[in-house]
């Protein structure tokens, strides 16, 4: 084995050791989740029963790295800061002494990494691919020093820290949000039909192939904001017209919360309503805060029945709801938009760090050396 300071190569057996060690009782039950490593398992929308007992289970130790034998080459994998157990059907690795635990939990999604757990994943099919303990031990890697690996995983995880607070500050803008929309729509005492203020547009085209189109994946769950439409295909079915004004909410899983203002006209999938405010009636970006309220919600989200949730007309149609006046509308509508707003421009901002650590990874964990040590030099002066 080469010495630490010095650049290694080997396989990741030399690196790392198969840990099988048993949990002991009272120990929390942690989960590896795709984007937020390993978690409890409490904290998560997942069922928590489970037939073994804590003796069934692995132990991982804070440095370990739990990772899903059926994911990894899709980058399922966390470490462990805490103790704690996991599922049998997971693989527990434990660093050895020359890799740094934290450097291990980024490399492990590194592009290059993620492929190499691919390659070495066995199965007849993509969603049957397992990552065995004995294949991931002979994955041959080149590593950096253990130093470096320091300064680098010190450097991610800052970048790290700097997300996780910008996030914080967005969810507090929205709670601000939430509590204002609460309080000003409370001060709506008229209540009337959604019905009688917004009308359900049914136009669909069908001259639709090579088009651009916003399909239920293009919409951001509980932002309102939308990505990038799709280009719709030769076989594609007929979409709905929108205009400019309208308010699209997906109808299909509307628990998702998907939601989005029309700045211009377009085609959108037939799984999305199109909400059009009466002239004269509603004012066009008041409808679009209106379908964020809580009553709104209750009605979109009432059982029917169907196999796949799916919100009615019927229902939310007769669904009473805060119409003040319009000039009271349009007041409404400029100070949710300002919260929202603020919002949005801290949401933009995490997301830029996010790029920008996406990009400093790539570069740091799968660049040529003369890179990473410039772009080391630069962060580090």
């Amino acid at each position: 084995m080469a010495e630490p300071d010095a650049m290694m190569r080997g396989k990741l057996g030399d690196f790392f050791s198969i840990s099988r060690e048993k949990g002991i009782e009272g120990l929390p039950m942690l989960s590896v989740t795709m984007y937020d490593g390993l978690v409890r398992r409490d904290s998560i929308d997942r069922k928590t029963d489970s037939e073994l007992g804590d003796g069934e289970h692995l132990r991982v130790r804070p440095g370990d790295i739990a990772y899903n034998m059926m994911r990894m080459w899709q980058g399922a994998s966390g470490l462990a800061n805490e103790d704690g157990i996991v599922s049998p059907a997971y693989v527990v690795v434990r660093p050895k002494k020359t890799i740094d635990p934290l450097f291990a939990s980024y490399w492990f999604k590194s592009e290059r990494m993620i492929y190499l757990f691919w390659a070495y994943s066995y199965g007849l099919t993509n969603d049957r691919l397992r990552l065995y303990p004995k294949d991931f031990t002979e994955i041959p890697v080149e590593l950096l020093p253990v130093r470096e690996q320091r300064r680098i995983a010190e450097v991610l995880a800052e970048l790290d820290r700097a997300i996780d607070s910008t996030d914080l500050l967005v969810e507090a803008k929205q709670r601000r949000k939430r509590a204002l929309m609460q309080r000003v729509f409370d001060d709506a005492r008229r209540r009337v039909e959604l019905m009688d203020f917004a009308d359900l547009i049914k136009t669909k085209t069908k001259e639709t192939a090579g088009q651009p189109s916003i399909e239920l994946e293009c919409i951001e769950g509980g932002t309102g904001r939308v990505l990038d439409p799709v280009v719709v295909g030769q076989d594609a079915g007929p979409r709905l017209a929108f205009k400019t004004g309208d308010t699209l909410f997906g109808k299909l899983r509307p628990y998702l919360r998907k939601f989005a203002y029309a700045y211009s006209d377009g085609l959108c999938s037939t799984e999305i309503w199109a909400l059009r405010p009466k002239s004269g009636v509603c004012h066009p970006r008041y409808l679009f805060h209106v379908v964020q309220l809580p009553a709104f919600d209750q009605a979109a989200t009432k059982p029917t029945g169907s196999k796949m949730p799916r919100a009615e007309w019927e229902l939310v149609s007769a669904a009473p709801l805060p119409l003040p006046s319009m000039d009271r509308q349009v007041a409404i509508a400029q100070l949710l938009d300002a919260a929202e707003t603020e919002a949005n421009l801290l949401a933009d901002q995490a997301n830029m760090l996010r790029e920008q650590r996406r990009g400093l990874m790539q570069r740091l964990l799968s660049g040529d050396c003369k890179d990473r040590s410039r772009i080391m030099k630069e962060i580090t002066v």
